[in-house]
Order: C-alpha cells, then sequence, then structure tokens
C-alpha cells in the first residue's frame, strides 16, 4: 500500500465529520469500536489513557500535556482532530507527527485484519473517525508510548475514545456547541462530556462558566466516586502559544502533570513542566503566518471561541487594519459567530469551506448584512485568497477564522499565494 493508497482506504469509512446527523443515528455508538479493538488485542492496554473532553481548548491542552511528557523523558502519543492539511497530524509520537512509513504500515496491517474477520451483523459501517483511533492506538502501542493522550471527537459518551476506560480525564470549558447531537442546553452537553469520567477515576477540571455545566460534572463525580480536581490558569510566566485562553489549557495540562505524578507515579520534574509548556509546534490556534500581508489563523468555530479570539484581537491588535475571512459548517450557530466578528472586525470575506457540510454564502451574506461595513462573498478558498490580493494592503493584517476545514484549505493555498 502506497500513501495514497492509504488516503483512499481511509476515505472509504463513513466520515462524520462530513455529514449532517441527529442524535439518535447509530452511527454513533461504541459496539464497533470495542469489536475493534477487541480483535487487535486491545492495544489501549500498553499505554496510560488520558482522555480529554470539552467545548475549548482540548487540541491545545492535549498538546501541553504531551509535550511536558517528552520533556520530561516520559515517550507519549497524542492523537487529536481535526487536522489542517494532512491527516497524519492527528497523531503524534513523542512530540512528532507520524511518519508516513508509520503511517502507511499500520493501515495496511487494518485492513488486512478486516478483511479477514467477520463483523457482527447489525453493527454497521465502520467509520473514519472509528479507524483513525485505532490507528493511534496500534501506532501507541508499537512505538512503546508510555502515555496515550486522546482529544476526544465529538461529546464523549458515545465518542470512540471512550473505550479507553482512562483512570485521568480531563474536563475544559463546556459551552454551547454541536445541539443537534449532543443536546440543546448546557446540562445536556455537559452529561454528554462527563460521561468520560469511570468509576474511581481522578478529572482535571478547567474553570467552568456556566453553573449547569459544575453540577453535571460534580453530579457524575460523586454517583462514580471519582475525584475532582480543579485547574486554575496557568500564570506562572508567559507562554510562547499566544492568546490569553491558553492559560486556562496551559492550567489544566500542569494539573494533569501533577496528578500523574503524586497519584500515578509519573516522574515529571518542574522543569519539564516548564520546558512542555513553552513547546508552540501547534498550527491554526492564534497562529501568524509571516508575509505581505500578514495571516492570523485561528481554529475558533462556535461563539464561545469566537468571543475569546475577539477578545484577543482588541488585546493584541487595537487599531490594526484588518480584514476577515469566514467560513463555517451549516450545524454551526454562524449568525452568532458574525455578530461576535463584528464587534472588532469592519470587513469579511465570506467563503464555502471544503467539506459537504459547508454553510451556504448566501445564508452567511444574508447573516452578515447590517453587521460589517463591507461584506464580500468568494465561491472558494482560492477566491477569497485573490480577493485578498485585491483588498488588502501589505500592512493589513488577514485573519482567517471559523473552521478548521477553512485553515486547512488556506494553510494549503498559502503555498501557492505565496
Amino acid at each position: 500500500m502506497t500513501y495514497d493508497d492509504s488516503l483512499r482506504y481511509l476515505n472509504s469509512f463513513l466520515n462524520l465529520e462530513r455529514m449532517i446527523y441527529h442524535s439518535g443515528n447509530r452511527l454513533r455508538n461504541l459496539e464497533r469500536m470495542r469489536f475493534l479493538i477487541g480483535i487487535f488485542g486491545h492495544p489501549e492496554k500498553h499505554f496510560f489513557p488520558v482522555l480529554i473532553a470539552g467545548t475549548k481548548g482540548k487540541g491545545s491542552t492535549g498538546f501541553f500535556l504531551q509535550s511536558i511528557l517528552n520533556a520530561s523523558g516520559i515517550p507519549a502519543g497524542f492523537y487529536s482532530s481535526p487536522h489542517l492539511a494532512d491527516p497524519r497530524e492527528r497523531i503524534r509520537v513523542g512530540g512528532e507527527v507520524i511518519s508516513t512509513r508509520r503511517w502507511v504500515r499500520t493501515l495496511t496491517r487494518i485492513r488486512a485484519t478486516l478483511r479477514r474477520v467477520k463483523v457482527p451483523e447489525g453493527f454497521g459501517d465502520f467509520t473514519y473517525f472509528e479507524i483513525m483511533t485505532l490507528l493511534a492506538m496500534l501506532v501507541f502501542e508499537e512505538a512503546g508510548m508510555k502515555v496515550g493522550v486522546f482529544e476526544v471527537g465529538m461529546g464523549g459518551r458515545l465518542d470512540a475514545t471512550n473505550v479507553l476506560g482512562a483512570r485521568l480525564n480531563i474536563l475544559t470549558p463546556i459551552e454551547m456547541d454541536h445541539e443537534q447531537i449532543l443536546g440543546d442546553t448546557i446540562a445536556k452537553i455537559a452529561r454528554e462530556k462527563a460521561a468520560i469520567i469511570r468509576t474511581g477515576a481522578v478529572t482535571v477540571v478547567s474553570p467552568q462558566r456556566h453553573p449547569a455545566a459544575r453540577r453535571v460534572i460534580a453530579g457524575r463525580c460523586r454517583r462514580r466516586k471519582a475525584r475532582w480536581v480543579p485547574a486554575p490558569p496557568f500564570r506562572d510566566f508567559p507562554l510562547k502559544l499566544r492568546g490569553d485562553f491558553q492559560e486556562l489549557n496551559a492550567g489544566a495540562a500542569s494539573k494533569a502533570a501533577e496528578v500523574m505524578r503524586r497519584t500515578y507515579g509519573f516522574r515529571i520534574p518542574p522543569a519539564g513542566v516548564c520546558r512542555g509548556l513553552l513547546a508552540c509546534d501547534w498550527p491554526g490556534r492564534f497562529e501568524t503566518v509571516p508575509g505581505r500581508p500578514e495571516f492570523l489563523l485561528d481554529g475558533a468555530h462556535n461563539p464561545a471561541s469566537i468571543a475569546v479570539l475577539v477578545r484577543n484581537m482588541r488585546a493584541i491588535y487595537p487599531g490594526r487594519k484588518t480584514l476577515l475571512i469566514f467560513g463555517a459548517s451549516r450545524d454551526k450557530r454562524s449568525d452568532q459567530m458574525l455578530l461576535e466578528l463584528s464587534r472588532f472586525f469592519s470587513s469579511v470575506i465570506l467563503t464555502r469551506i471544503p467539506n459537504p457540510r459547508s454553510h451556504d454564502i448566501g445564508r452567511l451574506l444574508a447573516e452578515a448584512r447590517g453587521l460589517f461595513r463591507n461584506v464580500y462573498g468568494a465561491g472558494s478558498v482560492k477566491a477569497a485568497l485573490e480577493l485578498v490580493t485585491t483588498l488588502a494592503g501589505k500592512q493589513t493584517l488577514v485573519v482567517a477564522t471559523g473552521s478548521f476545514y477553512l485553515l486547512g484549505e488556506i494553510t494549503k493555498e498559502l503555498k501557492r499565494f505565496r
């Protein structure tokens, strides 16, 4: 199997990230994932799993934690989603993106095994995310990782990662998102996410803005006899990842490292924590791309995250001339996101994201009407960047946000654009 073959094979599975579906859909269950890890000999038992759920900051929290562990001499893998340009970005081994050779070898093994086994009737088709999650587990096992840090894809209760049975969980801030699938209240969403908490587990909890989320988490911890460990923001020294929101993510990661040291016996010295928190190889999170014009890429994709982006734009770039590129999925509250963005930006290019779930430009144009001084439409990311060449001066800061799929396409196009 070549790398292109491996991508075709992976893309042959149902990709829920590119589908609109509802909460009762049988595509979301844990039966298939339990079957997969069973036929592969339970790779999750060969490393210490850490599971991270929440609405905001899951990826950055996981990035910080695996950086702390690797800086402390503890081989750690990290599984996150989505990716920007290459699906290999979702799996890091010892701090590095998985090699093409290891990726192809492991997917070849998965394909060969699935061709031999008989899948029980009624299971339905395996999904892209399930195969990716299995791939990460097998890679971490084969590579001898002592710890596997896993970011939950969506929710928690029925997410493929919830088969890990993690003894250490992290819950980042919970906000409204994916309401069509997880529920239309904070309490319902929190119940889906807090379902990762197992009996006797330790749960590191970031500050929660909503009392309903705190109540749900506390109730789950109480019923499961799990320990709640609060994680205050980290403010001991400046972080290299920009944005004040990273203080919350660094706080959760450093507190999780402390739990791993005190409760589970991992040797994590203070120097390892410091080096890990100074890591900054984490694209798409308030990331600047130098050039004329300069770009800022941020993966905020719900109203709460957009509000944080706007707050940081005001603090870091007051008075800077800016141009916004925005695209979003249909299941996102784009009207609220655009309202938040209009509090800082005056000019916006609205575009489609490279995903079947993309919001219609006409709908975005209607939502943006009256909010911005200048509103432009572009049928593709390439067309949006062509507009940038006309509208942006050399000193303009071009900010792209609303979807990781948008950032991924911009990352690809910028290589040709520059």
